[in-house]
């Protein structure tokens, strides 16, 4: 099926210099590599366009295949173009990929390959192969198509262009999500972008699978022993998800498939997920932090996710501060409290003040006096300083800091009531 030819591909992603495609299949003829193919999601937008002239294509990058050693043909692409045209941004040997630009545009070049999983869950084994066998080991429908350019047809293995004309989205295989359960957080993400449909089919699998729990790790055991798809790589799809305009619908269609019971059953189940997330992420919060911080164990999740170490601290801040909001409500006694005493209580705690904003986002019933001292007790100086008491014939010492610190919780009462 004759669909796209170079100079359309071009027109329609106005990001693509004139004659880029020419080169790159002139590259490819130049070393004598058999088949050169875009892949991925510019195919599945170029083809949801002809079909819907007021869908925008969002262009990040080109993805092109090619049954050949992705490194030579990087070396026959800087003779033909000019070496100050190339930049080589990344080299994987062991997926045998590469990351380039070429005139400041992003191309992701990989060798057509067949991937194995020896073991459910953990990285796959990799072998080179031919770009019909690569799109069978990729995730979905939609996805598994490509655009060859040496005849500028369309590969289609697995009806992909009945999927979009259906706005369905369906996994390639019945181990799909054994294979990689972080397919599904990426089906979420398709999903909601595309305004597409999961198939019946798809679901079931989801949730079989799931239910069934074939990988040699459990939530509960050793976070440092999760296989890469459930820890890792499983940040990596949450973090393309929250980066995602759509990332709202995303985690609504999870929580409908039953999909977040791989990652925390409270998360699954907590119907205001997505509004706690939003209200971090608008104070500046990553969204990431916001929805580990929500998890039944948010200090496990977060080292099974290998998050960063300052999502760590603020995570481990957040559920410091609700252990110490927790002892002083069983006590009653803090409705009593003046602003003052809220300050000097929540200063000794010494937390980040992200922190702070996590345990508001949560609906805490402190809400009220952690905002207060966020957004303006703690702002509150001493309308006396150090200089001042001196000039007066204080003596440096312990006493001045005192004395500071009365001045500036008196100011504070004065200025404020609960």
């Amino acid at each position: 099926m004759e669909l796209f030819n170079n100079s359309k591909i071009e027109k329609e992603i106005k990001e693509l210099p004139d004659g880029i495609l020419s080169t790159l299949l002139y590259t490819a003829n130049s070393i004598n590599i058999k088949s050169v193919a875009i892949v991925g999601g510019i195919v599945r937008d170029l083809i949801t366009k002809s079909k819907n002239k007021n869908y925008d294509i969002i262009f990040n990058d080109l993805d092109l295949i090619i049954e050949g050693d992705t490194t030579k043909y990087i070396k026959e692409l800087m003779t033909i173009i000019g070496p100050d045209r190339v930049k080589i941004i990344r080299n994987n040997t062991t997926y045998k990929t590469s990351e380039i630009t070429i005139d400041d545009i992003k191309v992701d070049i990989a060798s057509a390959r067949e991937e194995t999983y020896p073991i459910p869950g953990e990285n796959p084994l990799v072998e080179l192969s031919t770009i019909k066998n690569d799109l069978t080991r990729r995730d979905f429908n939609i996805n598994s198509m490509a655009i060859e350019l040496k005849d500028n047809k369309i590969i289609d293995l697995f009806s992909g262009l009945d999927a979009i004309e259906n706005m369905s989205i369906d996994f390639l295989h019945e181990s799909s999500v054994l294979d990689d359960p972080t397919r599904i957080i990426r089906a979420s993400r398709y999903a909601a972008k595309l305004n597409f449909n999961l198939s019946n089919k798809a679901l079931k699998q989801i949730q079989n699978t799931i239910h069934n729990w074939p990988w040699n790790w459990r939530i509960g055991d050793k976070p440092d022993l999760a296989p890469s798809a459930l820890s890792t790589r499983l940040k990596m799809e949450l973090e393309l998800l929250f980066k995602s305009k759509d990332w709202v619908n995303a985690i609504k269609n999870l929580q409908e498939w039953g999909g977040l019971k791989i990652i925390d059953s409270k998360l699954q189940n907590d119907q205001i997920l997505f509004e706690k997330i939003l209200v971090a992420k608008n104070s500046n919060i990553e969204p990431l932090t916001a929805f580990v911080y929500e998890a039944e164990n948010p200090l496990y999740l977060s080292e099974r996710l290998q998050l960063a170490q300052s999502q760590k601290e603020i995570i481990q801040g957040a559920y410091q501060l609700n252990k110490y909001l927790k002892n002083i409500q069983s006590k009653h006694s803090y409705k009593d409290w003046s602003p003052s005493k809220w300050t000097t209580f929540l200063e000794e705690i010494n937390i980040d003040e992200s922190s702070f904003i996590l345990e508001i986002c949560r609906k805490s019933p402190f809400k009220e006096y952690l905002s207060s001292w966020l957004y303006n007790w703690k702002n509150i100086e001493s309308p006396i300083k150090g200089n001042d008491l001196i000039e007066k014939g204080w003596k440096s010492g312990q006493e001045i800091g005192i004395e500071i610190k009365r001045q500036r919780m008196k100011l504070i009462d004065e200025q404020n009531s609960i």
